[in-house]
């Protein structure tokens, strides 16, 4: 019911003047945005229609309810797709819908017309038709080209027609496409084709805009590196129309006086993939054009609040009572609508400003840009588009406008004033006809998946920075390096071909496939020696090349996102068949308020660094659970992982009772990254039983207790300097081994490890880590690793042979092992649950 409910509220306000009803829309902040503009839209055009079946059906004294709300249920009841609520209230409406139905049919037999159209008053039957308008995409040159979009939809079983050269050539068969005739980035589909659940439309590589809102932009032109304002910004199409033209190189100062539009903006250009954007919740008047930050600006696009009348599912009969009204609201909207183009001309930089509207009036057009002209003698009209097939109103024909009729659109007006000064030195052109489309991006049929975001900690490292002779030899039981395992054959492990056996898989809440060996990037923030940038990115390809493709990072870890950014980027770029990588990052928030922008702007960090348009899975983690606004932030998150802009939601260090509290809320969580080892058995008490019932995985870290599981510390004496701990990870699970029994009981542990490897020809830490990924709610384990450093990529063997599925723990390995854990404290008691450690 709620859908009716706010239909009704937001129709009432439209017929009060109290907002154009796109805004109104947008700012109820509706579940399903689509659906309810939808309804209202079809509401309005048939007004007069159901206002007439619901005074003949004496519906409103019969049941007591509002008009609006009576319009909105008989709308869907007789001409929708039946009532999409129940309760009282459909019982209600189907009690007297024989009644509405015989009024609908007596009002067909007099007006002699059998479909409900032909009721439609004749200016709204001449309309019907714009109604019908193709579905436009513009291409996102940002992430992709138009080349590579057309072979991606062929290949989803479109038929391409090529480009269009008339305006019949938009009227489309179902599944058939063209390229526009005027603007080379848009595509042109059948009026009923639907994208919303698209995945090109998702991903943000393309745009739902209709064609005459593309103009200004297209026709402001500006070129890569400048400075451009775009005035009144959202929802924010125009904006990432105006990034793309730029290659995202430059700035766009974005302003708008609606911080909930502002919002909505953020989210799509975080889409997008824009990253040169400074938004700000301002009204442009005041913004000081003097002011030294917009000393470079030279273009301004300006489309200010207008009437929307060039809407289609705007228009209708106005009626004579309310005739005088909207004279005086146009007046009003004119004087403001001069007051932001004047505005616009002070900034002293400014070449070129493009000033549009959604108006098919006079008074918000030609009479505005008329006026503004009179008043600023240094600027001039530009003459556009000589094919176009609408002008402006004399004499300013050197505007354009759009028609449902003329040119297949809404009602549009765009004019594009020049600075004289400027102008004189040339010869004055019309505006840029055609941009050739950006081929920067990431293509739709690339095999690169885009990464995703996680969190906290991935402590796992089996083996160290520090370069040590003895120890390489003893390093998990390899003696080799990776370079000559990669060239040895498969019997550097008997019985096991590690290249025929792929690195098994699991399969996340939201979809998204990931290794069971994942490679955690914590030992390139800075805590486990200086990391040469450079090599850390060529280290990589070794993992990728070995199976190991998905990678673990946090906004914390230094230059982590960075640089699987880099990597990332190389990837596409290379034109090799790279395999997909999948991109877990963390979102580590400092205390503070958790509003909606705090979020989006730490995601548009993370999506940067990591040169993605959209984040595989973001992990989330909590410093103080005191603090409750950790559920504002996950409120944010789940409403973007809904927006397409995260795959999977994820936490990191959440213990059992925040994260059933987290899920009782509705919000759908993947996995929960949690210190998991031999040493560490806590998620065993409780968290284990709780994931396995409500769908979550487990991915540990941690559980090669930072290098300390290896044959290198078996009978060694018990290190204590911060010479022989000399990484953080060392430290930390020093001290946890401390707690958990000491280094003697650990020795045993060992030495039950070492007897096990032998028996499997691999290393006590292809045990260890066995051991942690048979537990029945762990999905996947992180292993650290040694990007940039010495000894990079020579433990990926023994990741390999961990999750080989030759390598079968037996009874008697289990019984050997758990043997000596059970001799050990219990760390539940001793720490709290998982992640407790992180918190006081």
């Amino acid at each position: 019911m709620a859908l009716y409910l706010k239909a009704a509220e937001i129709l009432e306000k439209a017929e009060m003047k109290q907002g154009a009803v796109k805004t109104l829309v947008y700012d109820s902040k509706f579940a399903n945005i689509k659906q309810l503009f939808a309804l209202i839209c079809e509401t309005q055009k048939f007004s007069s229609v159901l206002e007439e079946i619901i005074e003949s059906a004496k519906l409103l004294k019969h049941t007591k309810i509002r008009i609006h709300l009576a319009k909105v249920l008989v709308y869907d009841l007789l001409m929708g797709q039946g009532l999409k609520c129940g309760g009282s209230w459909k019982t209600l409406m189907m009690k007297h819908r024989s009644r509405l139905q015989a009024a609908l049919a007596r009002m067909k037999v007099k007006q002699k017309v059998s479909s409900n159209e032909g009721l439609l008053p004749a200016s709204a039957q001449q309309q019907l038709a714009g109604n019908k308008l193709p579905r436009y995409v513009r291409v996102n040159t940002l992430k992709t080209t138009v080349e590579d979009t057309v072979d991606y939809l062929k290949r989803e079983g479109f038929s391409y027609l090529g480009q269009a050269s008339r305006l019949d050539d938009l009227t489309l068969k179902e599944k058939h496409f063209v390229m526009d005739q005027h603007l080379p980035e848009l595509l042109v589909f059948s009026p009923k084709t639907d994208f919303h659940d698209h995945f090109l439309y998702k991903a943000g590589h393309i745009i739902l805009q209709d064609k005459a809102s593309c103009l200004p932009a297209y026709l402001l032109n500006p070129p890569p590196g400048c400075h451009v304002i775009d005035a009144c910004a959202a929802p924010g199409n125009k904006s990432s129309h105006l990034a793309a033209i730029m290659k995202n190189k430059g700035k766009l100062f974005a302003y708008d006086l609606d911080a909930k539009r502002l919002a909505t903006m953020s989210t799509l250009l975080l889409r997008a993939g824009v990253t040169c954007q400074q938004l700000a919740n301002q009204d442009f008047l005041k913004v000081d054009p003097y002011s030294p930050q917009f000393k470079d600006v030279e273009y301004i696009l300006l489309d200010p609040s207008c009437s929307g009348s060039g809407m289609v599912c705007l228009r209708g009969d106005v009626s004579s009572a309310d005739q005088e009204k909207d004279q005086a609201r146009l007046a009003s909207l004119a004087s403001f609508q001069l007051r932001c183009l004047n505005h616009g001309l002070k900034f002293p930089g400014v070449k070129r400003l493009v000033y549009s509207t959604c108006s098919i009036h006079r008074q918000e057009n030609e009479e505005v840009v008329t006026a503004c002209l009179q008043q600023n003698p240094g600027f001039r009209l530009v003459p556009l588009m000589a094919q176009w097939p609408e002008r402006g109103l004399e004499p300013l024909t050197k505007c354009l406008r759009a028609s449902t009729a003329k040119t297949r659109t809404h009602g549009f007006f765009v004019a594009l004033l020049e600075k004289y000064s400027e102008a004189v030195e040339k010869k004055q052109e019309p505006a840029v006809q055609i941009s050739e489309p950006e081929v920067t991006p990431l293509s739709p049929s690339t095999c690169q998946k885009r990464p995703a975001a996680s969190e906290e900690e991935s402590d796992a490292s089996e083996t160290e920075d520090k370069p040590n002779p003895a120890a390489e030899q003893a390093d998990c039981g390899s003696e080799t390096s990776f370079k000559k395992r990669k060239a040895a054959s498969s019997s550097s492990f008997p019985g096991t071909n590690l290249r025929m056996s792929p690195v098994p898989k699991v399969r996340l809440a939201g979809g998204l496939e990931i290794c069971r060996l994942l490679n955690g990037m914590w030992q390139v923030s800075g805590s486990h020696g200086a990391v040469d940038h450079a090599k850390a990115v060529e280290a990589m390809q070794a993992y990728v090349d070995a199976g190991l493709t998905t990678f673990d990072m946090a906004d914390i870890y230094g230059p982590a996102e960075e640089i699987f950014g880099q990597f990332n980027s190389q990837c596409k770029s290379s034109g090799k068949d790279i395999p997909a990588l999948q991109s877990l990052t963390k979102y580590v928030p400092r205390p503070g308020p958790m509003d909606r922008k705090v979020v989006v702007k730490a995601l548009q960090r993370s999506m940067t660094r990591m040169q993605v348009d959209r984040l595989d899975c973001v992990q989330f983690h909590w410093w103080d659970y005191r603090d409750k606004r950790y559920l504002d932030a996950l409120g944010h998150l789940s409403d973007l992982q809904q927006e397409g802009l995260i795959r999977e939601l994820a936490l990191t260090n959440f213990d059992t009772q925040r994260l059933e509290e987290i899920t009782n809320r509705g919000i759908r969580i993947s996995s929960n990254q949690v210190q998991y080892s031999l040493i560490d058995q806590r998620p065993v008490a409780k968290m284990e039983q709780f994931c396995l019932a409500n769908n979550i995985q487990l991915l540990t870290y941690g559980t090669l207790a930072g290098g300390l599981l290896s044959e290198r510390y078996l009978g060694k004496a018990e290190p204590n300097s911060r010479a022989e701990l000399y990484t953080a990870s060392l430290s930390k699970y020093k001290n946890m081994i401390d707690s958990w029994g000491g280094w003697s009981l650990f020795q045993d542990l060992l030495v039950a490890l070492e007897t096990a490897a032998r028996r499997h020809d691999c290393s006590v830490a292809s045990v260890a880590t066995r051991y942690v990924l048979d537990r029945p709610a762990v999905g996947g384990v992180i292993v650290g690793c040694r990007l940039g450093v010495a000894g990079a990529g020579h433990h990926i063997s023994d990741s390999l042979r961990s999750c080989s599925p030759d390598l079968k723990l037996t009874g008697e390995d289990l019984a050997a092992i758990e043997a000596v854990t059970q001799r050990s404290r219990d760390l539940t008691e001793l720490i709290g649950d998982c992640g407790d450690e992180y918190r006081s």
